[in-house]
This record gives structure tokens, C-alpha cells and sequence, in this order.
């Protein structure tokens, strides 16, 4: 899912984890729910080292 945006990331993850407090009877889904939000949550995760890196390259080249 790198093709989307950050934020479209961020923004489905909080979906997922709204979902996921909504979802409390049904085990099996709450675990999916859980490995799609931690999935996108890596995702995120490495977006913000990528543009962390970036924005360092640009802070050296001051």
C-alpha cells in the first residue's frame, strides 16, 4: 500500500481501529482488523523514515 499517501494511511488506520473497538463478539474478525491496522501501521512507520531522510539530505545541503 506505499502507493497511497500518508495520510490516506493514517486515515485507514484509524478507520481499522475504530472498527476494531466496534468489533467485539467476533474473534476471528478483531484479528484481521488487528494484522491489517499493524500492517499499514509498518507502512507508516517506514513513510516517515523515508521522508525523515529526505528532509536530512535537504537539511545538509543548507
Amino acid at each position: 500500500m506505499m502507493d497511497k499517501s500518508f495520510e490516506e494511511n493514517y486515515k485507514k488506520v484509524e478507520e481499522l481501529l475504530e472498527k476494531l473497538e466496534d468489533c467485539k463478539e467476533n474473534l476471528d474478525e478483531s484479528i484481521k482488523i488487528y494484522e491489517q491496522a499493524n500492517d499499514l501501521y509498518k507502512e507508516l512507520k517506514d513513510q516517515l523514515a523515508e521522508y525523515q531522510a529526505k528532509i536530512e539530505v535537504i537539511a545538509t545541503n543548507e
